[in-house]
């Protein structure tokens, strides 16, 4: 695909498309304009430069794509006069980095990679087990260590575990596309991971909404007495592999605020 970048809106497409070509290497540009709710022409116009965004329509691709906050900036960077541009600084990366954290699934799954038989810190060997990109892991290894979160003593690399505090707004957006790309995740297992490795089940039942609450705390509590019942620990060595356990409560029925 030739494409001529005119923006800095129309790089950034360019550039969310590469990601995802390259987890996906099947992934078209048809398949992309239907993510983004736009036609496949107008798309590849826009890409290469041919045809401008109207703030509306950037609106529609940004939560389409759910762009982390410094992408937001330079997405709606051309519709803004000079002199309202914000400056970039450090903790731009910072918020970058955690963003990514929050939302991709590898970082964590790097970070428990560490602790598992014959760790080997690289790229290729890490993408190897985790069936990505040795582009997409070598990016992620280099950010666990400017989060903190990673760290070389002796000749080892050692997982820390600093306190990392973000805004709501970050935290919430980077929350809800892990949510996204756990689905993903559950899609690919079943279709590939054998059923004695495994494990999906689904209850459908009837509940009031102000037991909502009580029913998150019981889902929490429950993660942390798994996690500590099953998860290897350090005295028993390195662990073998490393699973994701995703738990999703949410309502069937179109729910009615107001009603009494």
């Amino acid at each position: 695909m030739d494409i001529q970048v005119g923006s800095r809106a129309a790089d950034i497409l360019l550039k969310k498309f590469k990601e995802i070509q390259l987890r996906n290497p099947q992934w078209s540009q048809r398949a992309f304009a239907q993510k983004l709710g736009v036609s496949s022409g107008a798309l590849s116009e826009i890409m290469k430069g041919k045809r401008t965004m109207t703030p509306r329509l950037k609106m529609k691709i940004a939560g389409a794509l759910q762009l982390s906050p410094s992408e937001q900036l330079d997405f709606f960077d051309d519709d803004l006069p000079s002199h309202m541009r914000p400056v970039r600084h450090e903790y731009f990366q910072l918020s970058e980095d955690q963003f990514h954290l929050l939302s991709d699934w590898w970082h964590y799954a790097i970070l428990n990679l560490v602790k598992t038989k014959g760790f080997s810190s690289d790229h290729v060997w890490m993408a190897q087990r985790l069936g990505l990109p040795k582009k997409v892991v070598a990016e992620a290894w280099d950010r666990l260590f400017r989060l903190g979160l990673l760290k070389r003593s002796q000749g080892k690399v050692i997982r820390e575990y600093p306190r990392i505090a973000t805004n709501d707004d970050l935290f919430d957006l980077s929350i809800q596309r892990a949510h996204i790309e756990d689905t993903k995740l559950i899609e690919k297992s079943l279709m590939e991971v054998p059923v004695h490795l495994r494990d999906h089940t689904s209850v459908t039942l009837v509940m009031n909404k102000k037991n909502i609450k009580k029913a998150k705390e019981m889902i929490r509590a429950f993660q942390d007495s798994f996690s500590e019942e099953i998860e290897t620990k350090a005295k028993e060595g390195p662990g073998e592999e490393v699973f994701r356990l995703s738990i999703s409560l949410f309502p069937l029925t179109q729910i009615k605020e107001n009603a009494k």
